[in-house]
This record gives structure tokens, sequence and C-alpha cells, in this order.
């Protein structure tokens, strides 16, 4: 018969198992890493992400460029546009010599009235697409838009540094001086040889007369003369354009 072992000698009972712990042993286990189908997902995911991304990044890059290209394109146009219209100013300086040779070689009154009307036409063309003239005969000099060659003696104070003379026309080109005006200045000294303290504020409407007259003056003085031995003709431009709608008609 086996011996009873006192109560004292006895081993305690295991406490209770943690309801937590518990909770955690009766989930299902996640896939190990080994799996080979949620590595595959994984892979999948992570290479979509990446090919989103560099979507997105190709997407922005193409934006860029197209907006680069059609600015550059703009500025290229612009760029010849504004060459060609520089090339006028030359075709316009002949254009100028050859109505002031017609008028002063008396020539036909035909002829002077048609390089007044291509004239008119040019310059109103040219200016139109931002090419004009910058008036400076006649008013105070302006360094930003003239160029002085020469000055010349004037017997009125209030033509001191007044352009009296322009030997070489300018043009604006748009909001830039394409080309700045050769001008002679006047240049007034009192019986003291010393000039004015300074330049008038206002120019007069007309500098003294010296010199070769000017283009707007020769037109003028041409269309002032038709009219006075005629005065129910037409203006030259309007004869020209008449005789040539009669010709197309024909």
């Amino acid at each position: 018969m086996a011996e009873k072992r006192p109560a004292k000698d006895r081993e305690p009972d295991p406490p209770p198992p943690d309801e937590g712990g518990l909770a955690e042993l009766l989930e299902p286990a996640e896939a190990p890493p080994s799996d080979p189908a949620a590595q595959r997902a994984r892979l999948a995911e992570d290479r979509l992400h990446e090919v989103m991304e560099a979507y997105r990044q190709l997407k922005t890059e193409n934006e860029t460029f197209r907006e680069r290209t059609a600015r550059n394109i703009e500025r290229r146009f612009e760029s010849r546009h504004e060459r060609l219209l520089l090339k006028f100013i030359d075709i316009m300086d002949n254009l100028d010599r050859a109505l002031e040779a017609a008028q002063v070689n008396f020539a036909s009154p035909p002829l002077v009235e048609g390089l007044i009307l291509v004239r008119t036409q040019l310059l109103q063309t040219l200016k139109e697409e931002g090419l004009e003239r910058i008036p400076v005969l006649g008013l105070p000099f302006d360094p930003h838009v003239s160029e002085a060659v020469a000055t010349e003696p004037v017997g009125e104070a209030e033509h001191h540094n007044v352009v009296i003379k322009e030997l070489q026309r300018g043009w604006r080109l748009k909001d830039r001086i394409a080309r700045p005006s050769r001008v002679v200045l006047g240049e007034y000294r009192d019986g003291t040889g010393a000039a004015p303290e300074g330049a008038p504020r206002e120019a007069p409407a007309k500098p003294p007369g010296e010199g070769e007259p000017s283009l707007e003056d020769i037109i003028a003085r041409t269309e002032a003369e038709d009219l006075a031995t005629n005065p129910a003709a037409p203006s030259p431009a309007e004869s020209l354009l008449d005789g040539l709608l009669d010709e197309d008609e024909k």
C-alpha cells in the first residue's frame, strides 16, 4: 500500500491562462513569409507603385517639354518676324530717296503720286506690324531715341538743343528702338558766346528751314500744288487707285 504524501509536499496547481494570450492562440496564424503566393502579391503591388510613379513623372516631363517647345517655336517665329521687319527699314530709306529725287528733278506727277501711294501703304502696313518711325524733327533732343552727330548755330534761344535736321530716320519696333535717329541739333549762343541755361521745355512748331526740305514737306507741297491747279481733282492716292481699278475692269 502506497504511502500518502503530505499536503505540504504537493506541487501547486498552475495558474489559469490569461484571456488575452488565449485569444492570440485561438486566432489563425498569418501565412509564413515563405508562402509563394503572398510574396508574388507583395512584389506585384510594389511593381505597380513603381510603374505609377514612373508614369506620373513621365507625364510631368512630357507636359514641361511641350510647353518649352511651344515657347521656343513662338520665340523663334517672333525673332524671324522681327528680322523680316527690320529689312524694310532700308527699303523705306531707298523709297524716300527715290521720292526726294523725283521731286527735285521735276519728275512727272503720276510718278510722284505713285511713289507717295506706295510709301503711305507701306508705312501703314509696317505700323500695324509694330514697326514705326520715331518723330524727332523739331523736338528737343532725346538721347534715348536719337544720336546727335553735329550742331549748327541758330538765331533763337528756343531752338537750342532742338533737332533741326534728321540725317537718318529712326525706327521703333514695338517697345524697343530698332534704329536710333541721326540728327543735327541747333546751338544758340548769345552775344557773349554763352549758351542758354537749359533747353526749352517745348520745341517750336518748326525748326529753322536750313538744308533740304523733309520728305513730309515734299509730299505736302506736291499735294498742295495739285489741289491749286485743279481743285476738283481727287488726291494722288485716289487717282492712282482709280486707274488701277479701271485697268482691272478692262
